[in-house]
């Protein structure tokens, strides 16, 4: 399994059409139906699809993460559930030193990113500064897109903090067709993530960042997200309505989350398209028996173009 997860997309080759079969002959049904259907849900959850096994003490960091018997059986089911679904495993080289999975743990220590990771998270997509898949950013064509999934692997959840999902088809119902249609223009200032910019000073010299982007974007009939509440801004003297529908927004993602428990063994996939994500208070200690999820992040890279990935490992997207 750990050379496996060197080769995410060779694992994926040699496992996909196993899982499409299998599926098959016990429902019956279509995986091509199933997968189509998962693609537009703001959320899949996939109970207990893989045992723990063995673990050591929950990380107090982001990196590393340890070579168990439990978190190598939950990468490997990551990789292969959404492989089979179309997309594969990927990383960015700009976050968290390009690694594949990353803990969401208590961190250790004190500080804004210690105290963070106890709190509470508002909803947001990953990756808000890279393109919308089917574009490229405006001003380095070699920026890879976002993903289209966030991939949480359950390890241990000891109190049952809720991951929250807000899916946008309950939002942009309850705002007004002048709300939508401001969310649509390219008006908006969008900062990245704060996990983001490290990397992004080392790898492009700079904070990458869109200077007059759109929150929402129509794409195939569906409407398309990015946005996280401390990222964007907006000028409410120069766009006053502009403003109050990104403000409008925000009210509305409050008022329509869904919540659900990652359990060990479960995989959550949040569709970064069509809904933000967050988490309930985590509180505790770091370490021990506290909360583990292992994180990736799910990509149809069928039109990546060669600039947008690394050639070493070829799981990592520039930047």
């Amino acid at each position: 399994m750990r050379d496996a997860l060197h080769e995410p997309a060779k694992l994926v080759a040699e496992s996909s059409i196993a899982v499409r079969d299998a599926y098959q002959e016990s429902t019956g049904q279509s995986f091509e139906a199933l997968s189509a259907s998962l693609w537009v849900a703001p959320f899949v959850m996939l109970p207990q699809v893989f045992t723990p096994g063995q673990l050591p003490e929950t990380p107090q960091g982001f990196l590393p993460v340890p070579d168990a018997e439990g978190t190598l059986v939950a990468r490997v089911s990551a990789v292969v559930a959404m492989g089979a679904l179309g997309m594969e495993t990927v990383s960015y080289g700009s976050e968290n030193d390009g690694a594949l999975f990353v803990n969401l743990v208590v961190i250790a220590g004190e500080g804004r990113i210690a105290d963070k990771s106890k709190g509470a998270m508002r909803g947001h997509t990953d990756a808000v500064t890279f393109p919308f898949r089917g574009q490229l950013d405006a001003c380095n064509s070699d920026i890879a897109p976002s993903p289209d999934f966030v991939c949480l692997s359950g390890l241990r959840n000891p109190d049952g903090v809720r991951t929250t999902v807000v899916p946008m088809s309950d939002v942009l119902a309850a705002l007004s067709a002048e709300h939508v249609d401001e969310l649509k223009k390219q008006q908006f200032d969008i900062r990245s993530q704060k996990t983001f910019i490290p990397g992004m000073n080392l790898i492009l010299g700079s904070e990458h960042g869109i200077d007059g982007g759109e929150i929402l974007l129509d794409v195939g009939g569906e409407t398309w997200v990015r946005y996280s509440h401390s990222s964007i801004r907006v000028d409410e003297d120069e766009k006053p309505a502009a403003a109050e529908a990104n403000a409008a927004f925000a009210a509305a993602c409050l008022q329509h989350c869904t919540s659900v428990v990652v359990e060990p063994g479960d995989i959550l996939l949040v569709n970064n398209r069509l809904a933000l994500h967050g988490r309930g208070d985590v509180g505790g200690e770091a370490g021990g028996e506290s909360r583990w999820i292992l994180r990736t992040y799910g990509l149809d890279t069928t039109e990546l173009t060669k600039g947008q990935r690394y050639s070493k490992p070829g799981y990592m997207l520039f930047p």
